[in-house]
């Protein structure tokens, strides 16, 4: 008997992708928090701001250190100023004009997200399915126990 082996193209393998199916066929509370901790257990895709317009290099040819500064775009159905974030790359639309897109884990995109003022996140703004996270639900999140792992980071 032959084992069917799973493309990578297959999105329901990411946990991520799997709790926003299932919540958007099922908006029940109990869908809702296992979509909030996938969220907290999943890296996702930020991408930069776009740096078409800067110059890499600061005095006399020196590379300049930059921290990393998310994208933020305007999404006319919801009026608002959204960061995006995906839960992978071909969620990520061609012809996105953006700078280069980095994994984060949660701690790491609701800390950009603080940085850039908007109105909130949006999970795979380009997709059939997308989810918006606004800032009292970004700060539940946050609020999230930690996972063992990263207690023990901490601890030691």
């Amino acid at each position: 008997m032959k084992k069917s082996k799973k493309k990578p193209s297959d999105q329901t393998d990411l946990l991520l992708e799997r709790r926003l199916i299932e919540f958007s066929k099922d908006k029940s509370k109990e869908k809702y928090v296992l979509l909030l901790e996938a969220f907290r257990q999943t890296d996702v895709l930020v991408p930069a701001a776009s740096t078409a317009n800067e110059q890499p290099f600061g005095n006399e040819g020196i590379l300049k250190q930059t921290a990393f500064k998310p994208d933020v775009i305007y999404m006319a159905r919801e009026n608002k100023r959204l960061m995006p974030i995906f839960s992978d790359q071909t969620k990520i639309p061609s012809d996105y004009d953006s700078g280069k897109s980095v994994f984060m884990h949660c701690s790491g995109w609701i800390k950009a997200f603080y940085a850039t003022g908007c109105d909130g996140v949006i999970l795979n703004p380009f997709s059939d399915i997308s989810f918006l996270l606004t800032p009292d639900q970004i700060r539940v999140l946050s609020l999230f126990r930690e996972t063992a792992s990263e207690y023990r980071k901490k601890r030691y």
